[in-house]
């Protein structure tokens, strides 16, 4: 049963370009987009398979330590984009700074032949809880497999640390695949809420 809707406003804003010797305007769309955001949790005793993760040849997935602010914007939007993630996007320096090199915030990249196609955010800031801040794949890498062994191997991690309780959301933007994922992993959802976000 469909239990809910997104809904699409654009609002037009004149801007101006900044640059040497033009001042000429210029149209920038903001969409306004109505979405349910789904938050799912899991309690201790975690049900996670153990034994090695058999990744494809030329695939690795590994903690990124102190990454690159234009690194982490790169893969962020990568990532995200077509699914409207927008939080991170307007951080400025400092303020990224701040969440990904947060003592409490780990960042795991998976690579193929070494360049990044994905990446996990863990934030422990509230431990014994655990948040799955993010998760996902570049476009080209989606339906590949990868998928099922990212939440795996991130399940493993997560383990590892002895947790009460992880959290982890959706949304109605997101990949239609994401919240089954997360359910069959043993996610349950605890809670929904519609809210607004504006992209540009």
């Amino acid at each position: 049963m469909r239990l809910w809707h997104t809904l699409s406003v654009e609002i037009v804003q004149p801007c101006v370009f900044e640059g040497k010797g033009s001042a000429l305007p210029r149209l920038a769309i903001m969409t306004t987009l109505q979405t349910i955001v789904t938050h799912l949790a899991m309690d201790a005793p975690l049900a996670v398979a153990g034994g090695d993760i058999a990744w494809p040849e030329g695939v690795s997935f590994e903690r990124e330590q102190s990454m690159a602010l234009n690194d982490y914007r790169a893969l962020y939007d990568m990532v995200g984009r077509k699914w409207h993630w927008v939080n991170r996007r307007h951080l400025d320096d400092r303020q990224l700074a701040a969440l990904i090199h947060h003592p409490a915030t780990e960042i795991y990249v998976l690579r193929r032949n070494g360049a990044a196609i994905g990446y996990i955010e863990l934030n422990f800031k509230l431990f014994p809880q655990v948040e799955i801040v993010f998760l996902g794949l570049i476009e080209d890498e989606i339906g590949n497999g990868l998928g099922p062994l990212v939440m795996k191997s991130c399940m493993q991690i997560i383990k590892a640390r002895d947790p009460k309780r992880v959290i982890i959301q959706t949304c109605t933007l997101d990949h239609p695949s994401a919240l089954r994922l997360y359910q069959k992993t043993g996610f349950a959802p605890v809670r929904r809420k519609q809210v607004e976000i504006i992209d540009t």
